[in-house]
């Protein structure tokens, strides 16, 4: 039940305590509903701000450890120990078929040329005083001095003749030695020349001096396995006799 009290106009206000709402309340109710949804929005906009200051800070530490003063890849990496050294393993069987075949092939991998003995006639070298010159070459099983007097080679060999033409180039009568004439084979084997087959075909060419400008024949004679071919021919053991190309 609510009290009405009359005033002298005759308009009724609520008594003091009766139940009614004064205006004082009805602010404070206003400004509680509008604090609350400020406070949550004010609220809302701190911790976007906040989201967004973290993203940043994130996104901007690995850039500055690009800058000037950060450690490098070789000063962060921790000390390697001591490598055991790896083991040596013998050549194998592969290893040694190379080696002969490189042997063959002067080391370059490709098949040794072809030197028949043909290839030296016509060439020449220098002795000294000496010009030498190859008028052919040749293999025999057989040598013979053409009196009588002949010499055969080792089962499976064979000579290598060089019939040489050797003109006395100084100006004084000189002895031509052959002797430490030595050959290689194309695979590198070296030969030093027969001197008792030598002596059996050119017996006579090797008792006196050359005069000046006189040009004598002789032989140097190797013997090797046949089929053998020579690469080079050194005359005395230092006239380099080359083969024909």
């Amino acid at each position: 039940m609510t009290c009405v009290t009359v005033n002298m106009n005759g308009q009724q206000t609520p008594a003091p305590g009766s139940g009614g709402e004064g205006p004082d309340r009805r602010s404070s109710r206003i400004a509680l509903a509008v604090a609350v949804p400020l406070s949550v929005f004010l609220a809302g906009v701190l911790c976007l701000a906040t989201v967004i200051a973290l993203t940043m800070l994130v996104t901007r530490a690995p850039e500055s450890g690009t800058g000037e003063g950060a450690p490098t890849a070789v000063e962060s990496e921790e000390p390697r120990g001591e490598q055991e050294p790896e083991e040596e393993s013998g050549p194998g069987p592969d290893s040694q078929t190379r080696s002969s075949e490189e042997g063959a092939s002067g080391g370059t991998g490709q098949p040794a040329p072809e030197v028949p003995p043909s290839a030296y006639d016509g060439t020449s070298t220098w002795s000294g005083d000496f010009r030498v010159e190859c008028e052919t070459a040749y293999t025999d099983t057989t040598i013979t001095d053409g009196m009588g007097t002949s010499q055969a080679a080792p089962d499976g060999s064979e000579f290598h003749i060089y019939r040489l033409h050797v003109t006395n180039e100084g100006d004084v009568p000189d002895l031509f030695d052959n002797a430490g004439t030595t050959a290689t084979t194309t695979d590198g084997r070296e030969f030093t020349n027969d001197e008792e087959a030598e002596w059996t075909v050119a017996w006579d060419y090797f008792w006196e001096d050359i005069d000046p400008g006189q040009t004598v024949t002789t032989y140097v004679v190797l013997t090797a396995p046949e089929g053998t071919q020579f690469a080079e021919v050194r005359i005395g053991g230092d006239a380099v006799l080359e083969p024909r190309t």
